[in-house]
């Protein structure tokens, strides 16, 4: 409705019709107000002549009170238009003939107007008037001839006086008529005027109607629309041929401009396939990378091992030390490197589900308990009850880096602290610790590679300064936040939020998350005395050459009798030969046709028995972890420290022994 109302038609017709109805409006108030005081003013002046010609002519009957005389005058007087009444008067007011019927009332008032002129002639002619009516006095004063000019004014006295009643029905009448006529021509002459305006706007409003439309239609991205107007007004013919040149133009631009998006979209497309090639080419890479550079290593660490065994003298016993701790620098390096490259390629994938807190926090802390005690570092936890939504592996991953870099730049004596407390949905999980401290210049530097707190150069016995960069691309992948309050000298905060869900939860029976168990075990298995070992069967399977070699030569040095294999065929055909074993060490991946988890599978099929078993790969996967897991296999990833194999070795087949006596 307002839109309507406030169309360019009706402004241009409102804008018109105000002021001229207006004026006219005017001009027939003025014209009807002159005509009607014309009217007025013409029936007075009548009624005074007709009064002036009666109180002449009634004069000599009034003198001689001659009623009869009077009486004709006053027929006479009534023929005349207009005349309603007349009363002829003497000079005592009183009445001599009175011609048609006149109130008392009116009467009354021609009396009180004669009662003021106290006999003397008044000059002004006295008038009352009603609605319908009009009443003139006019006194009958006798004519004086002066019989000398130095005669002295003789006095004039009224001898009478008469009232004449001036119907003013014609005259309201006539008003009536030239007032209907008036409003009657105006309302014509507005009607007409409004037809004329409606002509002539609308050669002004269509073709701006047209326009807008037109626009309208370019707005909403419409370039082919076209302005088809025909009028004589120059600028609005002018504005049109403007939009339709406009609207060329623009179209000409939008076909360059798509035809360059298209050309820009097709060259992105192209490079993104480049990239997607590149980084599958790059995961392939990383995958064989791994494999290929874990082996060597792994070999190394296991030949240092068995050199240590086999060099007394302090001088070998200290370079076989600096070989391993250059071997096992390169080690750390090596599986930080290739684990940043594997999140940047996105060759990582997170598998969230409930993972106990109480459990992981527990184990993170157990795992480092030993390098706390070695910088006499009180390390202490506080648990909560609960799960979390997460990757249990890879938050795992991000706990223990913040625990180990903690306790890496907290002096002895200090305290680490391991907590979590519930921030409404969600649970945040801290590691707090009283050591030096991080500046707020170099807090936004820490997740960079390679960097370490007041380091001028790479400290490679305080870490590779890749731990944190790690941190920060598992807390990404995983959509968890991490915060960070530190202040030089004051310790140091990370506190990592994850989603939780509360104990109370019912836990799903169908829970096929992995154990990670095994893993941790692995990890923080230690020690084990040679001994015990002694006379063990192993059967060892890799088809490295010197992966295998170098894993006998080691179990061999701990008194164990080994069986090595580089194949399932050379397996199955020592199994058909009757030998047994206590253990199973197998590499994951045996070529291209068989897996580790397939050898063992068939030793214990053969055999009717379960044999303890690990699995050594160089493939960090979660799927390869959660396999595993499952399967019920203990995990090992490349390259190995000897101290953890045999602590594992060790554990492994003690268990065994102690499962079967208990039997």
């Amino acid at each position: 409705m307002t839109k309507k109302l406030y169309s360019i038609g009706r402004q241009v017709t409102l804008l018109t019709l105000i002021p001229l109805l207006i004026i006219a409006i005017c001009l027939e108030a003025f014209f009807l107000h002159s005509r009607f005081s014309d009217l007025d003013q013409g029936l007075l002046e009548r009624g005074k002549l007709i009064a002036r010609q009666l109180a002449s002519s009634s004069e000599y009957g009034v003198f001689s009170n001659n009623h009869g005389f009077l009486k004709n005058i006053a027929n006479g007087v009534l023929q005349q238009a207009d005349v309603r009444e007349l009363v002829i008067l003497n000079a005592a007011s009183e009445t001599l003939i009175e011609a048609k019927f006149v109130s008392e009332g009116n009467l009354s008032q021609a009396k009180l107007a004669n009662d003021g002129i106290n006999g003397e002639v008044n000059l002004l002619t006295p008038i009352r008037e009603s609605k319908d009516t009009l009443w003139i006095y006019q006194p009958i004063v006798p004519a004086q001839v002066a019989l000398d000019e130095f005669d002295a004014k003789p006095a004039i006295h009224q001898i009478g006086a008469v009232i004449v009643a001036m119907n003013k029905e014609n005259t309201n009448n006539l008003k009536t008529q030239i007032l209907w006529f008036t409003v009657i021509a105006t309302g014509l002459f507005l009607l007409f005027s409004i037809y004329l305006v409606y002509l002539a706007s609308r050669s002004i409003t269509y073709p701006i109607l047209a326009l807008n439309d037109a626009v309208l239609k370019i707005g909403k991205g419409n370039l082919n629309t076209r302005v088809a107007i025909s009028t004589r007004i120059g600028e609005l013919s002018s504005l049109a041929h403007g939009i339709n040149d406009m609207t060329g133009q623009l179209q000409q631009e939008r076909s360059i401009l798509q035809q360059r998006i298209d050309d820009a979209t097709h060259a992105l497309r192209e490079k993104q396939e480049a990239a997607e090639h590149s980084s599958q080419d790059k995961s392939r890479f990383l995958a064989v990378a791994s494999h290929d550079l874990r082996q060597p290593m792994h070999a190394l660490g296991l030949y240092i091992a068995e050199l240590r065994c086999k060099v007394f003298s302090k001088e070998q016993q200290y370079l076989v030390g600096q070989v391993e701790r250059s071997a096992e620098a390169l080690s750390s390096l090596m599986n930080a490197l290739l684990d940043i490259s594997k999140l940047d390629a996105g060759a990582v994938v997170a598998q969230k589900q409930r993972c106990d807190v109480a459990t992981m926090l527990n184990e993170v802390a157990s795992n480092h308990q030993m390098l706390a005690g070695l910088k006499n570092i009180r390390l202490a936890v506080r648990t909560c009850s609960g799960y979390v939504i997460s990757d249990p592996v890879l938050l795992q991953r991000v706990l223990m880096n913040l625990v180990s870099n903690a306790i890496r730049y907290t002096s002895s004596n200090g305290c680490v602290l391991i907590a979590c407390r519930k921030r409404g949905q969600q649970l945040l999980i801290e590691v707090r610790d009283n050591g030096i401290g991080i500046s707020k210049a170099d807090q936004a530097n820490i997740f960079r590679e390679f960097f370490q707190l007041a380091q001028p150069q790479l400290d490679t016995t305080k870490g590779l300064g890749l731990g944190l960069s790690i941190v920060d691309r598992l807390v990404k992948l995983l959509g968890h936040h991490l915060e960070l309050r530190s202040a030089p000298g004051k310790g140091t905060v990370f506190a990592l939020c994850v989603p939780f869900v509360p104990d109370t939860a019912e836990k799903s029976t169908t829970d096929n998350s992995p154990d990670i168990k095994p893993l941790i075990v692995a990890e923080s298995a230690q020690g084990g005395e040679s001994s015990q070992l002694f006379g063990k069967r192993i059967l060892v399977v890799d088809d490295d050459a010197l992966i295998l070699e170098s894993t006998a030569a080691i179990l061999s040095s701990w008194g164990c009798i080994v069986s090595s294999a580089a194949s399932l065929d050379d397996v199955q055909k020592m199994l058909s030969e009757g030998l047994e074993w206590d253990l199973v060490v197998s590499d994951y991946q045996l070529g291209s046709d068989n897996t580790g988890v397939e050898v063992i599978d068939t030793v214990c099929r053969i055999l009717v028995t379960t044999i303890p078993s690990i699995l050594i790969s160089g493939n960090t996967s979660p799927a390869l972890i959660k396999l595993a897991g499952v399967s019920g296999h203990h995990l090992l990833h490349k390259p190995v420290k000897p101290a953890k194999l045999r602590s594992l070795v060790l554990h492994l087949i003690n268990e065994n022994v102690y499962q079967n006596t208990d039997v």
